[in-house]
């Protein structure tokens, strides 16, 4: 039932003829006049107050929502949701004895079945091809596979949250854990669900048949499986002569991280990670000289995982959560790179989200330190352009560089054979390096870098020269990553070391680094954070921790 019998409405340009047509005279765009709601049009957006006709419930809604409702509705009578819902579970219940459609194994069967028919598949979900066109035009349209790693797209809902909810989850309101908190009580006799043992075999159970039912469409090689003392036999990849007993947790482990998932085949010391073994074995399949793991006299007191003496280079695997503020100090990682080059070492520190989320640059990187770079184009047989394309530019860098995509003023790239190989990119300095030149003659060296597992020689002189040549700068600064860089290639292209950072530290976030940029106090402060707390001690509040880096190495060349 519609409550409202009249309503105050704006006059809008395209709406003064309508009510000119209904008899109001003299009336112009921004007026405010008062009319009976039948001279409102159907598809009004106005809210008016409904009343339903089942319970009685008052609510506000949409002018045009109740007309719609009207026009479906087989009594013309107005029903809240609850009734409606009612109605409905009624209606299923009588057709197909269950309360909701997704219940019912005979309307699952035949959805299932039409969709298979139609396109071979259970669910559009599993299409890899709806997948991959999905990404591809979220990538048109936003530069990313998904909105969510937009931080605008991120903003927009925490602001949602905090003007709905008054916090940037929109779960942590008092509303919805009040009537969260009865529901439990109510049913379970409990507010958590963690409080009831009940409730907690069910989630383990469930858990455990769905990691089972996982392993088994994925390894065909489980011969059998026991419930009551969680294991699994399985018959080895490697060695069909013989079966092995292995944990289910450590079998998913194993198949996340494709680490061989044989124990007898391939026992892993409980001291070093899966990963870790997987960046040796990489390493040891492309270098034929001797490999050092392990070793605590070389930079004592310190431990090199791996050591290569005949190139002087180490590599370092930086598990997140074991190398993060909890368990290393501040200058952990700084300590060891500048024991390493105290001995002429150059020490590779790989952080695990880039092995697990970058790891074709990373193998990139390495190949080019054992010079075993597969790829090698001499600069002289490539051609110089300068590049407008964002979206270019963007794909290659994130492909390519270990940093990804950064926004640039100049962008000037060496194509070979119509295929852009090498980039080298330039803007003004950047705030969270230092002071924002206002000088139109000052830059910043931002990326370089080439193709994967291709060597450009003498690209990026060709590259660096091209800018000086046609930009005349008076002054140019860069940064080297002391993780991969000890800043050879800047020095080459005459660059003077100016002098270098603290260790810069990130926020550890599902596995993922984040730079500090982005946790600033003014930025907390805005998300809803305690304005009287510091910027550390909201972060750890919400038991989000600092990982520390070895810092850069600061270059500058003057002309």
């Amino acid at each position: 039932m519609l409550l409202t019998t009249e309503i105050s409405i704006t006059i809008q340009g395209g709406n003064v003829h309508y009510y000119e047509s209904l008899g109001y005279n003299n009336i112009k765009v921004k007026d405010i006049i008062k009319i009976p709601i039948v001279h409102l049009p159907k598809t009004s957006h106005e809210k008016v107050l409904i009343k339903c006709d089942k319970c009685g419930d008052e609510k506000e809604s949409h002018y045009f929502a109740y007309n719609r409702y009207l026009k479906n509705s087989k009594n013309n009578e107005y029903l809240c949701y609850k009734c409606n819902d009612k109605n409905r579970k009624l209606t299923l219940l009588k057709k197909y004895g269950v309360d909701a459609l997704i219940k019912s194994k005979e309307f699952n069967n035949k959805r299932k079945k039409t969709m298979i028919e139609k396109f071979g598949f259970e669910h559009q979900g599993k299409s890899n091809e709806i997948k991959q066109k999905i990404a591809n035009t979220n990538l048109e349209r936003y530069g990313v596979e998904h909105p969510a790693q937009l931080k605008e797209f991120r903003d927009k809902i925490n602001k949602t949250n905090l003007e709905k909810y008054g916090n940037i989850n929109s779960l942590i309101n008092e509303k919805t854990l009040e009537k969260t908190f009865k529901t439990m009580i109510k049913k379970y006799g409990v507010k958590y669900s963690s409080q009831n043992k009940e409730i907690m075999n069910r989630i383990s159970k469930s858990l455990q048949k769905t990691r089972i039912k996982q392993n088994l469409e994925k390894n065909k090689n489980i011969i059998e499986i026991n419930y009551e003392e969680s294991y699994y036999i399985v018959k080895c990849d490697q060695n069909k002569n013989h079966n092995f007993t292995i944990n289910p947790a450590l079998f998913t482990q194993r198949q996340r991280y494709k680490i061989p998932i044989c124990t007898i085949c391939n026992p892993i010391n409980i001291n070093i990670s899966g990963n870790e073994i997987n960046l040796f074995n990489f390493i040891k399949n492309n270098y034929d000289d001797e490999i050092i793991l392990n070793n605590r006299n070389i930079i004592k007191p310190y431990e090199l995982d791996i050591y290569l003496p005949e190139l002087k280079v180490a590599f370092e695997y930086n598990g997140l959560y074991w190398h993060s503020e909890m368990h290393k100090e501040k200058n952990y990682h700084l300590n060891k790179t500048e024991k390493c080059e105290e001995k002429e070492i150059q020490l590779i520190q790989i952080y695990e989200d880039d092995w697990l989320y970058k790891q074709d640059i990373i193998k990139s990187i390495i190949l080019n330190k054992l010079r075993k770079t597969s790829n090698k184009i001499y600069a002289r047989k490539t051609i110089i352009k300068e590049i407008d394309d964002n979206k270019l530019i963007r794909e290659f860098l994130n492909k390519n560089h270990i940093q990804g995509f950064i926004g640039s003023k100049v962008k000037i790239g060496l194509y070979y054979n119509g295929e852009l190989v090498s980039v080298m990119a330039f803007g003004n300095r950047r705030i969270a390096m230092g002071k924002k030149s206002t000088n139109q003659d000052e830059y910043e060296l931002l990326r370089f870098c080439n193709k994967l597992n291709t060597n450009v020689i003498g690209g990026a002189s060709k590259l660096f020269k091209y800018f000086i040549d046609n930009y005349n700068p008076k002054e140019i600064t860069t940064y080297a990553d002391r993780s991969f860089s000890q800043g050879k290639l800047y020095e080459t292209l005459g660059f003077e070391l100016q002098g270098k950072t603290e260790p810069n530290y990130y926020y550890i976030i599902d596995f993922k680094r984040f730079h500090r940029f982005n946790f600033r106090k003014d930025r907390l402060i805005k998300d809803g954070f305690d304005p009287n707390k510091t910027e550390k001690q909201i972060m750890i509040d919400r038991k989000i921790f600092k990982i520390f880096d070895s810092g850069n190495l600061i270059y500058k060349f003057n002309i």
